[in-house]
């Protein structure tokens, strides 16, 4: 089982140390506060990371600093060996916080690092789980006598007989949920509410079959209308057309006299067109001929005068202006620069000369320049004359080509009374012929002869109105009618609605009532098996009780010499250990057999336990002989040696000597400078 334990900075225990363990009796003693627990501790935080009653963070030691823990262990299952390391610190505010677990195990490749893979592998090579091994492998310091009179809640526990309690309280749970999510108190309710809906779902079904009788009577009653309506509308419509036949006719009388009254309208446009042509229209054309005639001619001769007499004597005039300017400059620039001989012919200039020549050139410039002024005022009269009789010319065009078009005119409003008379003719006789025909088919279509057309229109319109109104009061009833069956339909579409739900509201409430009659039945088969787990209860708590006291009296006799009881058994109704003395009439409790014994029936009831429990292996007792008066201590320690027999390992805590009468590995504890030191050899 346990092979080899390091500790590192774990309570008491600062600086790294290792202790090996053997099988058979592995006894850790010193003196009191050694540390000789805190070894029991450390294999207990290394297998499940916890130490009952000790809160994580005293584990670490005073000094600070990270705990580690190695724990080397081999299965007594599968015989393979195991190594946990496990790690932690204290945070600034006092807290334990764990630095991870690591465990190793012979021929598994990879090492497991959650702590929840740990535990469940630590429990698989055990072979138990950390609520057994806490409770029976381990006996705490001053409990080691308790399993004599246990807290029967505990011993369920130990014993695996909580399964069955807690299965019955789960079925009381479950039952009792059962009934409230079922709710079977609701039954009576449910079938009360199934009953009513039936009833309203044969009130809306009677209420649909009696739409439907109405329906079907007033549906008759709409074929029938449609059917009157149909013919009142076809009388109507012919009657309409006739009374549109008589507007068509109306409006063609209308267009006769609008024609006529365009002959009158073209003939006073005639009339208007003689009056401004005058009454000698061509006399007129020619004078307004004439008029454009002169206006031309005047125009021509002023531009000829223009073009070639002024304009030609104008750039002449330009022309010596430009010539005497430049001979002015250049005789001017002769004398500013005062040389004797001219840069461009050669010859001597005589100043005297020069300035006569400048004299000259500028009163003939002046001459010329009065010149060109008075013909260029004499040019601008002469545009002004033109320009005179150039809208002379545009207004007698203007004229001429008015005249022409009203005389245009005439012609045209001639024609336009001579077509217009003409059709004026035909329309007439075309309307004639059509009031004719049009009396003759009022006279068919209303039965009856006519002496006019008037009287025709007049009767035809009282008759229209007459039979428009009996096809308006056939509409109405039509839609009323109509308006009943949608109101049936609509009232029946309710109606079915409330069928539909109501059927659905059926179905829910059968199926809410199957539903609970289902949860009736499934509650029903909790209550059988509630009976038939506490009878099974009954006989496994019966069956291992049985066991367990035959096994705890004979290891009891393996353990010792003295024949004092002849049985022994354990109470069913609290667990404590009932042993029968030889001589004796009667069970006495084994806590009040006084002495070695009952330190003695605690051990054999721990290793009946074990036995129980199939793990024969591991037994680790912390001062056992706590409660043990001094003079049955050796003794209880020598039955403890003896266990060894029993159980592959004892790891005992004690601070006494005794007990050493089988193999011993010893693990001697002692305080070093305040730390625990272990020696062992």
């Amino acid at each position: 089982m346990i092979e080899e334990l390091t500790l590192e900075n774990f309570k008491s225990f600062g600086e790294r140390q290792t202790i090996r363990f053997t099988p058979g009796l592995n006894k850790i003693s010193g003196r009191n506060a050694a540390g000789k627990t805190t070894i029991l501790e450390a294999i207990l935080f290394a297998l499940f990371g916890d130490v009952p009653g000790v809160n994580r963070r005293d584990l670490v030691s005073l000094k600070g600093g990270t705990l580690r823990v190695t724990l080397r262990f081999r299965s007594p299952l599968t015989g393979q060996r195991a190594t946990i390391t496990r790690s932690g610190t204290l945070d600034r505010g006092g807290r334990f916080v764990g630095r991870g677990v690591k465990m190793e195990v012979e021929g598994e490749e990879n090492p497991l690092t959650r702590e929840r893979d740990v535990n469940r592998k630590v429990k698989e090579l055990l072979g138990i789980g950390k609520r057994t091994f806490f409770n029976v492998v381990y006996a705490k310091q001053k409990e080691f006598v308790e399993i004599l009179n246990p807290v029967k809640g505990r011993m369920d526990a130990i014993l695996g007989l909580t399964t069955a309690t807690e299965i019955r309280e789960q079925l009381k749970a479950v039952k009792t949920t059962l009934g409230r999510e079922g709710r079977i108190d609701q039954r009576g309710a449910v079938e009360e509410r199934l009953k009513n809906a039936m009833e309203r779902l044969r009130e809306e079904e009677e209420r649909i079959e009696e739409l439907n009788r109405e329906m079907e009577a007033l549906e008759g009653r709409l074929k029938e209308l449609e059917e009157r309506l149909k013919k009142g509308e076809e009388e109507v419509r012919q009657l309409r057309e006739l009374a549109e036949a008589f507007d068509e006719m109306e409006r063609r009388r209308l267009k006769l006299e609008a024609l006529r009254a365009r002959i009158k309208d073209r003939e006073r446009d005639l009339q208007d067109l003689y009056s401004r042509l005058g009454e000698e229209p061509e006399s007129r054309l020619a004078e307004l001929e004439e008029r454009r005639a002169k206006a031309m001619e005047l125009e021509r001769r002023l531009q000829d005068i223009l073009e070639k007499q002024l304009e030609v004597e104008r750039r002449g005039l330009d022309g010596e202006i430009a010539s005497l300017n430049h001979r002015i400059r250049e005789h001017a620039e002769l004398k500013e620069m005062g040389v004797a001989v001219c840069p461009k012919c050669g010859q001597r200039i005589d100043f005297e000369k020069l300035e006569e020549d400048i004299r000259a050139y500028k009163a003939e410039l002046e001459e010329k320049t009065f010149r060109l002024r008075d013909l260029e005022k004499e040019i601008r009269a002469v545009k002004q004359q033109i320009e005179s009789s150039r809208r002379r010319r545009i207004d007698a065009e203007r004229a001429l080509a008015r005249f022409l078009s009203e005389m245009e005119q005439v012609e045209k409003v001639k024609e336009a009374i001579k077509g217009l008379s003409e059709e004026c003719r035909a329309f007439g006789e075309r309307l004639a012929a059509g009031e004719r025909e049009l009396r003759e088919r009022a006279e068919r279509a209303l039965g009856r002869g006519f002496s006019s057309l008037e009287e025709a229109r007049a009767y035809l319109q009282e008759e229209r109105e007459r039979r428009e109104r009996e096809w308006a009061a056939l509409q109405g009833e039509l839609k009323s009618t109509r308006a009943l069956i949608g109101d049936r339909l609509r009232r029946r579409g309710e109606a079915e609605r409330r069928v539909e739900e109501y059927r659905r509201l059926v179905e829910e409430i059968r199926r809410e009532l199957a539903s609970i009659l289902e949860f009736e039945a499934k509650i029903r088969t909790i209550e059988r098996m509630e009976q038939r787990y506490t009878e099974y209860e009954k006989r496994m708590r019966e069956t291992i009780l049985k066991q367990l006291g035959w096994l705890t009296f004979k290891y009891f006799q393996r353990l010792t010499d003295q024949h004092l009881y002849s049985d022994c058994f354990i109470d069913p109704g609290n667990y404590s250990l009932q042993v029968y003395p030889i001589g004796s009439t009667r069970f006495i409790p084994a806590w009040r057999c006084g002495g070695g014994h009952e330190s003695l029936f605690a051990l054999s009831e721990r290793l009946a336990l074990l036995r129980i429990m199939d793990f024969p292996h591991l037994l680790i007792l912390d001062e056992p002989t706590d409660a043990v008066d001094s003079q049955n201590i050796p003794s209880l320690l020598e039955y403890i040696s003896k266990s060894t027999r029993e159980i592959g390992q004892i790891i005992l805590v004690t601070h006494h000597g005794y007990g050493e009468e089988e193999k011993v590995n010893n693990i001697l504890v002692r305080k070093v400078e305040g730390e625990s030191r272990v020696q062992q050899g």
